[in-house]
């Protein structure tokens, strides 16, 4: 023997040697089938458990299943072998040898089927009753395993033989997985099942799939394999029951196929979340993912762990076109393997339009009383008013470079600082224009830089020289600019801010008039209420004053009731609130406000009457009149 040989003989003897070690099952336990207990040849080994295309043990990865047939109706039964790292490390020269095993007595004898050492075993019983069967397979060279306790043991399957066929009517379908990779060096598969209702239906299930060119699947067995060309898509695989009688029912289900990442597409300023798909029985040792931006040639990590989804920083119109792969290593004890996706692209929706928003507020610093954020409720001549707030262009892909800043103020203004972005404008950057009409101005602020999601606060300040009551509304805006200087468009803020001036006065309109109506002797004695003609008030008060000094009202009679011709004898009195007073030639107090407090209207909804008694007398018909005088006095309090 020379020493090559021997060499080889060596290498075989260490992979019978780590074959023993790898193989390990006990004879005679108990499993269930269609609702019987049977004890198989061998113990049922484990399902491997499948990482995408790799098994971190070796078993059947295809179980036969439960079949119902007729006399003289042939059945298949089909299993398939996953194998573990170990394994396909170890044993690269290895192969299946398989053994299938039948028991006629529900598993108290098994016997050994002569010449039937294929995965797959076709049946064709001869009676009704029931046979089960279980298979076996070693991985080894030329050389057998010495004990039965190195074969690896498949679930034990029923062939259950009716006398008359039944015939099913609905299919239900499912997948082991319904993911599957295109581009890997080995080609992923699946394995798809067909069930019957009624459960022990005869016919026999054909598959069929939609698209070959993305997945093809085995007539008989149902083994979907996936292609390693890199398609992708969606293949639905279909499942045929056929009855004894020639009908047929269907079932389906979809399986993706993919490189393991999809494509996705976000809006700018969002990110966007990659997942890692397929089946996964144990968590990844590692998992490195890696960012290839548009045009570039090589790719840049940008992390790493455990994790199989992986979500990018914001977005922006840079990020656009850059694509996006993973590297997951699982293991298997102490050896590796190392599966690389697909590069998924990251597609983002931009726009150059900036996107402008605003906050603001009024404040008047005198005197903020009876204000809100947006209103000015009393401003008077001398008062300090402040517009101040913030704006931001949260595009980050806005084409504004610099912005013109405007506010529109009421012309009679004086000492007008501004300040945007903690800068004041210096000679060319300060103007004013005219508003739209003769009281107004724009003050403006030119060519402020603008830094895409960068807030940019403003100040203005002016005291008002304002001494009338009125209303001005205002609200910041700016005037958009590219990086050649062309205008964008106008941004205005959304809230209207608005500015009632005062006179600081108590003003009064003229006093109502009032009539008594026309009246006879059956009014002698009576007190007849005075209507103020064209209703509304005895007086009109509006009392803008900001500090309110006590006020006091009095009204007297300058002349009795006359017709130019006639004087009539009567009684004039002022009613407040049931207190009666009545009124002469001498100034007689109807009402009283202390300091603070707001001096309002006379009128009758406040209690305000005028009351007119005529005693018994000789009268001469006529239209009488008198004139009231009000007099309204403020003192310091």
């Amino acid at each position: 023997m020379t020493s090559k040989k021997l060499g080889r003989l060596l290498v075989m003897l260490m992979t019978m040697l780590v074959a023993v070690v790898c193989f390990g099952n006990a004879r005679q336990t108990t499993v269930t089938a269609d609702a019987a207990t049977v004890s198989g040849y061998g113990t049922p080994t484990a399902d491997p458990d499948s990482f995408l295309l790799w098994y971190t043990n070796t078993g059947f990865r295809l179980q036969p299943q439960d079949e119902y047939t007729t006399v003289g109706q042939s059945k298949t039964l089909t299993s398939a072998v996953g194998y573990s790292f170990l394994d396909t490390f170890f044993n690269p020269l290895a192969y299946n040898h398989f053994q299938w095993y039948q028991s006629t007595d529900a598993g108290a004898h098994w016997s050994t089927m002569s010449g039937q050492t294929s995965s797959n075993l076709t049946v064709t019983p001869s009676k009704a009753g029931t046979t089960y069967y279980q298979e076996s397979f070693g991985y080894y060279l030329f050389i057998p395993p010495l004990t039965p306790d190195m074969y690896y043991y498949s679930r034990v399957a029923s062939v259950t033989t009716l006398g008359d066929p039944v015939n099913a009517t609905n299919l239900s379908v499912k997948a082991d997985d319904t993911y599957l990779y295109n581009n890997q060096d080995k080609a992923a598969t699946t394995t798809v099942y067909g069930t019957p209702t009624p459960a022990d239906a005869t016919g026999d299930i054909t598959w069929s799939s939609s698209d070959a060119n993305l997945a093809t699947v085995n007539k008989t067995s149902g083994a979907v394999t996936a292609n390693t060309a890199g398609r992708s898509g969606t293949v639905t695989i279909t499942g045929t029951i056929k009855n004894d009688d020639g009908t047929t029912e269907t079932g389906s289900v979809d399986i993706k196929i993919g490189g393991g990442l999809d494509d996705q597409t976000v809006n700018s300023g969002k990110a966007a979340t990659f997942s890692i798909q397929g089946s996964f029985a144990a968590t990844p040792k590692s998992v490195v993912w890696y960012k290839q931006s548009a045009g570039s040639s090589t790719a840049t990590q940008v992390a790493s762990g455990t994790s199989l989804t992986y979500t990018t920083p914001t977005t922006t119109s840079a990020d656009n076109k850059a694509q996006y792969y993973a590297k997951i290593t699982i293991a298997s004890d102490s050896n590796t393997k190392t599966i690389t996706t697909n590069a998924a692209t990251l597609n983002v929706m931009f726009s150059y339009s900036p996107k402008v928003s605003f906050t603001n507020k009024i404040t008047n610093l005198t005197d903020s009383t009876g204000d809100t954020p947006t209103l000015l409720s009393n401003v008077i001549a001398g008062d300090q008013c402040e517009i101040s707030g913030s704006f931001i262009d949260s595009n980050p892909d806005t084409k504004m470079k610099t912005a013109t800043f405007k506010i529109l103020l009421p012309a009679n203004i004086e000492n007008t600082p501004l300040v945007v972005g903690g800068k004041t404008p210096g000679l060319f950057e300060y103007a004013t224009e005219p508003g739209p009409n003769d009281s107004e101005v724009y003050v403006e602020f030119k060519n402020i830089p603008v830094t895409p999601n960068q807030s940019i606060p403003f100040d203005v300040k002016f005291t008002s020289d304002i001494v009338t009551d009125g209303t001005f509304q205002t609200v910041p805006l700016i005037v958009g600019y590219d990086a050649q200087g062309n205008e964008l468009g106008t941004y205005t803020g959304n809230t209207n801010l608005t500015v009632k001036t005062s006179n600081n006065a108590l003003t009064t309109k003229a006093a109502g008039e009032v009539t008594f109506g026309s009246l006879s002797y059956a009014n002698i004695d009576q007190n007849i209420t005075g209507q103020v003609v064209g209703g509304g008030d005895l007086l009109n008060v509006t009392d803008n004053r900001r500090t309110k000094t006590g006020t006091t009202i009095t009204l007297q009679q300058e002349a009795p009731f006359s017709d130019g011709t006639n004087t009539l004898n009567a009684t004039l009195s002022y009613n407040s609130n049931g207190m009666t007073k009545a009124l002469n030639n001498q100034a007689q107090d109807v009402l009283y406000s202390g300091p603070g407090i707001k001096v309002g209207s006379l009128n009758a909804n406040n209690g305000d009457k005028l009351l007119l008694n005529i005693p018994s007398q000789a009268i001469y018909p006529g239209e009488y009149s008198s004139t009231l005088l009000w007099t309204i006095t403020s003192a310091p309090s």
